[in-house]
């Protein structure tokens, strides 16, 4: 067995869901230390007293600066027992590694780690490779990458591209390289009536029948066409909830939930704007409460972009597609530093029961992530 496999087995073995990820953690920190990096443990709270450890290593000094960000934590294992193998065993089964988190994305963790251990050990370069690896990027509590990154920043550290190990493809290794995502906004709509009798219906104000017209009129409204890297934007109701049991009576309060997953053509403020002005064109009473996930983003096509696109083709057969599908992910912290792509492993199997990845795919992505190491210092 390849030493990469042998680490997404061992980084799978730990039960990292709901940010229990200080073993993992630990785990790393001391295989860093033992390929030459310093390493350490960041840990953060929220407002609500919540903290979550992450991981900050690194090697080198001076520039070019390259940075790794990844996450440790994982999804829960869900319904065990229609695992075919436990989920944080690592079992191997006809050339397929199977477990909770070897996807996304304790997988591409492994295999950067890996690829940097002989890469350090083969080579002597000039300047910086560097780890960040959060804690809660599945379950958010504190940010921890926004964190981590605010306090490196502030440390003085200068970043001068990053590569996001997230499970870039769908299907197979050479699909895809993510240099952007859309952005991320959820619109929390409570609709205001006058409670009162079904059979007197002018003397209630019922807030369902409002509310059915506002998100229609939303629904209806098509937000934008797309661009050259982004689909179009979408719109999901996620939640409808009155909370009446009574058949005969209209409810006072209605309320919904919304997700928009926004290209570039918008940022969140605009799509708050443009919300406001359906509640103001619509009948009744209404209040609005966005929460922002994330804006969207695309980074500029350089050189080192092209150059992971070569060796990816080199390696699968397969030229890439840029692509900025997918919902959000920590590289919309780590864009605010340096640019940033996302290239990992498949995506077809996480977040469900027997996640999983072909242990050729392990060892491949090893390899494009060795290759490209050797061609950012060169």
């Amino acid at each position: 067995m390849s030493e990469v496999v042998d680490l997404c087995r061992n980084l799978v073995r730990f039960p990292s869901w709901n940010s229990k990820v200080e073993d993992a953690l630990a785990f790393m920190q001391k295989y860093f230390e033992n390929m030459g990096f310093s390493a350490r443990i960041m840990t953060f709270k929220n407002s609500k007293g919540q903290s979550v450890a992450n991981l900050y290593a690194s090697y080198g000094e001076g520039h070019p600066h390259l940075l790794f960000s990844g996450h440790m934590d994982v999804v829960p294992s869900g319904d065990d027992a229609a695992w075919t193998f436990p989920a944080f065993e690592g079992k191997i089964d006809n050339n397929v590694l199977y477990g909770r988190g070897i996807a996304d994305m304790k997988g591409g963790i492994a295999c950067f780690a890996d690829a940097c251990r002989e890469f350090v050990k083969e080579n002597k370069f000039q300047g910086k490779i560097s780890f960040v690896i959060s804690g809660d990027e599945e379950e958010p509590l504190v940010d921890g990458t926004e964190k981590m990154l605010e306090q490196l920043h502030a440390e003085g550290e200068v970043f001068d591209f990053a590569i996001v190990g997230e499970p870039s493809n769908p299907k197979e290794m050479g699909d895809e390289i993510k240099v952007g995502r859309r952005g991320d906004i959820v619109l929390r709509i409570t609709s205001f009536g006058q409670q009162g009798h079904t059979a007197y219906p002018d003397m209630v104000v019922n807030p369902i029948h409002n509310l059915v017209g506002l998100l229609n009129a939303m629904q209806t409204d098509n937000l934008d066409n797309g661009n050259e890297f982004f689909g179009p934007s979408t719109l999901q109701i996620t939640t409808f909830d009155v909370g009446n049991p009574a058949s005969n009576v209209v409810p006072a309060q209605a309320y919904a939930q919304i997700d928009i997953r926004f290209n570039s053509n918008h940022t969140s403020r605009s799509i708050v704007d443009w919300a406001e002005k359906h509640i103001a064109a619509a009948k009744g009473k209404f209040v609005l409460e966005p929460e922002y996930v994330g804006e969207s983003f695309l980074s500029p096509i350089s050189k080192n972009v092209e150059m992971l696109k070569d060796i990816v083709f080199r390696h699968t057969g397969k030229i890439p597609a840029y692509s900025t599908a997918g919902g959000t992910s920590d590289a919309r912290f780590v864009k605010k530093y340096c640019p940033v792509v996302e290239y990992g492993l498949t995506n077809a199997s996480i977040h469900k029961v027997n996640e999983c990845e072909k242990v050729e795919n392990i060892e491949l992505l090893q390899k494009i992530y060795k290759d490209f190491l050797r061609g950012f210092f060169s």
